[in-house]
């Protein structure tokens, strides 16, 4: 298989040499590669940009669909029911090694495990585009970023020109969304006002094994808004301050294959950001502060409650706040230097408390213990020949209040062949920093824990020498070492396992005068040696003995493929076919082998029909073929489903 699509992204490439009647998009300008626009030619990272007009012609609603159509991510849960927590998994990399960024501000969760944010949260209307940035990105981004960088941009106002935009759609499972945004100006001030509402009836979460339809529907209601104001305040200092505020509540069943009639979460979100620009002969100076707070309730009085508890109510909350300086300086024509200072603090309250026929039991964690701060200050070179030699080179040093010190670095040369083969390498170390759950849990914390680090390195080569063909492969490998796991001996935390996963990414985007294709495709493998668990059944314990050594790709398969093909029938009319072919995969399971789950395939079809330059029509269906399959073990996913909506600009 990896033969066939290497093979394949030659003859794509020796084919398009006579074409020229498209745009290059390698010369789009990007953000998130340096925090400097630049141009994707002369950055030698690997960068995905999904833009608006991609979004608005598929089929998927959420953001999580259309981050699971890229190419080296696998978003497990996206087609599962409504409200489901989405797992975001790069290059095979454990969840919570993806930092997420909003508007290029890091956003977390600081209540979960693995620090992970829920991109339920983000409604896809919002979004104005994705950069998705992999590869170990430390040096820039700090904490989490050790497979790479997922930066969600919202819509903002660009212009003074006064414009409400609204959708209306309507899905399966009972679906219903609005969604509202008004732009324009006050004087000089610009802004953005939006709002979104969605519900849905949804269906069970947990597969029902008997097939008496005897489970009942997990549905999901949210509401969400937005806004962004910003102004100059003279001709060299301009000003933003922006906000996103979600809250959803969605139904839950017990666990896989297991009901529950009254088990719901309540989810919200608020991120808060503003800053300052400032604009000199040389470059920019940035000064940024962002706040999230996170908040989770879980409250289960179902009659069919899993094991002897009658009664059980969770509460999460989780804050942080990221205060940052940083700039871009043009010391040369070919030469900038980037340099930031920042300070992230975070904190976390967690309450527990069930009733059984043993008796109560609860358990609190509390943000006057439970809280943690880094400091960081970083810098890197970026040089770029007018000959087609683009190099960065960088550093980051990281004080944590719990574990001390720790260095980050990054090398990445690239270079372009008489403007059509580009060649890049990058070697770049990355690290986790510990959750407050991980250092904090009453039961299962160590504050002694560790970072996470990795090395990373990566292998790219695009040939760029026609205006609509753009290709790429790469090659890629990390080596994790200090990852947490759980000891089963003492029931904690503690630095142990290292890990390493290699793979290949081939993309291929094809474009001409009425049609275009774009396929990708991964192939990741990974190894993990861990200390070696051996269950007691005389102590009832277990017992440790040396090292094992296994393959281990928890939900990720090794092989999959994306293809689009996509045909402008006439000026009005647009006509799309989405294919996903994924390979099996293996879920973890307690105290036994892993499970295989199979692999499947999904067709989705889109129509878009503009009626005049103010109102256009879409439809999507999705899962034509009706295709049976799991994502995880237990849960139903969606079989045929559709929607149908219209976007009107007044």
């Amino acid at each position: 298989m990896n033969k066939f699509f290497i093979a394949f992204f030659m003859l794509m490439t020796m084919r398009s040499s006579a074409q020229t009647d498209s745009v290059r998009t390698i010369d789009e300008v990007v953000i998130t590669a340096n925090r400097f626009p630049q141009k994707q030619i002369n950055t030698g990272k690997v960068m995905t940009v999904v833009t608006q007009r991609e979004i608005e012609k598929s089929p998927y609603q959420s953001l999580a669909e259309i981050l699971n159509r890229q190419v080296g991510l696998s978003i497990v849960g996206s087609n599962n029911a409504p409200g489901t927590n989405m797992d975001i998994y790069v290059r095979g990399a454990a969840t919570g090694n993806a930092l997420i960024l909003l508007n290029g501000n890091p956003i977390f969760d600081p209540s979960t495990i693995r620090s992970t944010f829920d991109i339920n949260f983000i409604p896809l209307s919002t979004i104005e585009r994705i950069e998705i940035l992999k590869g170990g990105q430390s040096t820039i981004y700090g904490s989490d970023a050790m497979a790479g960088v997922i930066n969600i941009i919202t819509k903002k106002q660009t212009n003074k020109k006064q414009q409400t935009n609204l959708e209306f759609s309507n899905a399966s499972f009972g679906t219903l969304s609005a969604n509202a945004n008004t732009m324009g100006s006050i004087k000089n001030i610009q802004y953005l006002l939006g709002y979104q509402q969605m519900k849905s009836t949804g269906f069970s979460s947990a597969i029902d094994s008997t097939g008496k339809n005897a489970f009942d529907k997990d549905g999901m209601r949210q509401q969400a808004a937005n806004f962004w104001l910003g102004a100059p305040i003279n001709q060299h200092f301009k000003w933003h301050f922006a906000g996103n505020w979600s809250k959803y509540k969605n139904d839950l069943d017990e666990t896989a294959y297991e009901d529950a009639k009254d088990f719901t979460v309540k989810n919200q979100h608020l991120s808060l950001n503003g800053g300052i620009t400032h604009s000199i002969k040389m470059g920019e100076m940035h000064l940024n502060y962002n706040i999230n707070q996170t908040s989770r309730n879980y409250l289960d009085d179902s009659l069919f409650l899993n094991g002897f508890t009658s009664y059980m109510q969770s509460d999460y909350k989780g804050r942080s706040s990221f205060a940052e300086w940083y700039g871009n300086f043009k010391l040369h024509k070919n030469l900038t230097l980037f340099s930031s200072i920042d300070h992230k603090w975070q904190n976390t309250d967690q309450y527990y408390f069930s009733t059984s026929s043993y008796g109560d039991y609860e358990s609190t964690l509390s943000s006057d213990s439970a809280k943690i701060t880094i400091s960081s200050i970083s810098s890197s070179l970026v040089y770029n020949s007018d000959k087609g030699l683009n190099i960065e080179l960088g550093g980051r040093f990281n004080a944590h209040n719990m574990y001390g010190n720790n260095l980050t670095y990054t090398f990445n040369p690239s270079y372009v062949l008489k403007n059509k083969w580009k060649f890049a390498f990058n070697i770049s170390s990355a690290f986790k920093a510990p959750t407050l759950y991980q250092l904090y849990d009453g039961f299962s914390g160590q504050p002694h824990l560790k970072p996470e680090t990795s090395t990373n390195k990566e292998f790219s080569l695009s040939y760029l020498g026609a205006k609509n063909l753009v290709t790429r492969i790469v090659a890629f490998e990390r080596n994790t070492k200090n990852g947490i796991d759980y000891d089963y001996i003492h029931y904690k935390y503690y630095n142990y396992y290292s890990k390493t996963e290699k793979g290949v990414e081939v993309e291929a985007n094809y474009t001409q005068k009425k049609w275009s294709t774009a396929v990708n495709y991964t192939f990741v493998n990974g190894n993990l040696t861990a200390e070696n668990f051996v269950y007691n059944a005389s102590s009832y314990g277990y017992d440790a003995k040396g090292d094992t050594t296994y393959a281990y790709l928890t939900r990720i398969p090794k092989n999959t493929l994306n293809i689009s093909f996509s045909y402008q029938i006439n000026q009005q009319f647009q006509f799309a076919v989405f294919q996903k072919i994924v390979d099996k995969r293996f879920e973890p399971q307690y105290m036994s082998a892993p499970i295989e789950m199979p692999g499947f395939q999904l067709t989705d079809v889109h129509l878009q029909y503009i009626l005049n330059k103010n109102i256009t029509f879409t439809v999507g269906l999705k899962n034509i073929f009706n295709k049976k399959y799991q994502e995880v073990y237990g849960y139903a996913t969606r079989g045929r489903n559709y929607v149908v909506g219209v976007r009107v600009i007044l």
